[in-house]
């Protein structure tokens, strides 16, 4: 409907419902979660909510300086006088840029603190993924980005490293500690309240995601239109083949990561490589996690991570060994423990097999 020639927003029954009962959303990722397609195919088709461009969301929340970040400001540019509906956001960077570890870990409380102070009342999702299969894609996407270094290289970056840039807080790189999951749940949980911070498993989306997404929506408080679900289709991993070529070509441009080597860098080249790869990939048979990262390194990422997911099965009580999280039997005394919240029992529970 229009009138005067310009659209109209919502029906008066959705901002009675948006006032009464809505919620801002703010999904804050991780990288590899599908988040791409929740941005371009689930919440562009929510009607309850008014969903924000990820440029308008970083340019609000992650542009400005550290010092300089002020909510009135940030709370006006992702305002819209002409919709009442609570906006949501779904940006992975708001946790973490990947690649550097979140700036040695520092972006995502900061981010925490700032989402806080604009939208006090938002609920947070926050997906998560079995460490060795999103670092093994955190990993291809380091080299589809034009990486060169081997994975040991691209995991333990200080042990290559002379000088400064051997200091994360100098020149942070890759960080195991980025997918330490209940450190960033413990912190949101402080500020929200446990009960407005929904943790779901990516691996329950990849088994069922219309399943998924209805249980996901009742429990954010969303009504979303007609998503493509269908749509849902994770970026194909890299065979051995594939990683080779991408390190190698990845030495003909600057693009686009840090912590790489370039011989030189030929303009145009960067896009013509990465639809060279994207070829590759269609006839070079996806490569599994301990091919891509090794069996060592495999080895150190499911130990390293058995107490932080065992705390994060507490935080929200989640069978996440069935799922294929290495879980230890028994959490140190010394670390976190679980919130008042852990007894929270989300709706969508059933969508992980308990």
């Amino acid at each position: 409907m229009t009138r005067g020639g310009a659209p109209q927003g919502p029906s008066a029954s959705l901002r009675r419902l948006t006032a009464e009962s809505a919620r801002p959303v703010v999904h804050i990722g991780y990288h590899k979660t599908a988040t791409t397609w929740f941005q371009q195919h689930v919440y562009p088709a929510a009607t309850s909510h008014r969903w924000i461009p990820r440029s308008l969301a970083r340019h609000a929340l992650l542009d400005p300086w550290g010092l300089a970040f002020d909510p009135e400001t940030a709370r006006r540019q992702l305002g819209d006088p002409h919709d009442p509906r609570p906006p949501v956001i779904c940006e992975e960077n708001l946790s973490g840029y990947l690649h550097n570890g979140g700036l040695h870990g520092m972006i995502a409380p900061e981010v925490a603190r700032r989402i806080k102070a604009v939208l006090p009342d938002a609920r947070i999702v926050i997906v998560i993924r079995a460490q060795a299969s999103a670092i093994a894609a955190s990993y291809v996407q380091y080299v589809r980005g034009g990486g060169t270094h081997g994975p040991t290289r691209y995991l333990h970056p200080a042990r290559f490293l002379t000088g400064a840039r051997r200091h994360a807080y100098k020149a942070p790189g890759f960080a195991f500690e980025h997918f330490e999951y209940d450190r960033l749940i413990v912190h949101y949980d402080a500020l929200f309240g446990p009960q407005n911070v929904l943790v779901l498993p990516f691996e329950a989306l990849r088994v069922d995601p219309r399943s998924f997404l209805t249980a996901y929506a009742h429990a954010a408080g969303l009504q979303l239109g007609a998503g493509d679900v269908t749509a849902l289709r994770p970026n194909r991993s890299f065979g051995q083949a594939t990683l080779l070529a991408g390190r190698l070509t990845g030495l003909l441009t600057s693009r686009s990561v840090t912590h790489k080597a370039c011989l030189i860098s030929i303009p145009g080249f960067y896009e013509v490589r990465r639809q060279l790869l994207k070829l590759m990939s269609r006839f070079d048979r996806a490569a599994s996690p301990a091919a891509i990262l090794g069996a060592r390194n495999l080895s150190l990422i499911q130990d390293h991570f058995a107490q932080s997911n065992a705390r994060t099965a507490r935080l929200r009580d989640l069978d996440l060994s069935a799922l294929g999280y290495p879980v230890s039997p028994k959490v140190a005394e010394d670390q976190p423990a679980p919130s008042a919240g852990s007894l929270y029992r989300p709706s969508w529970k059933s969508v992980v097999g308990r």
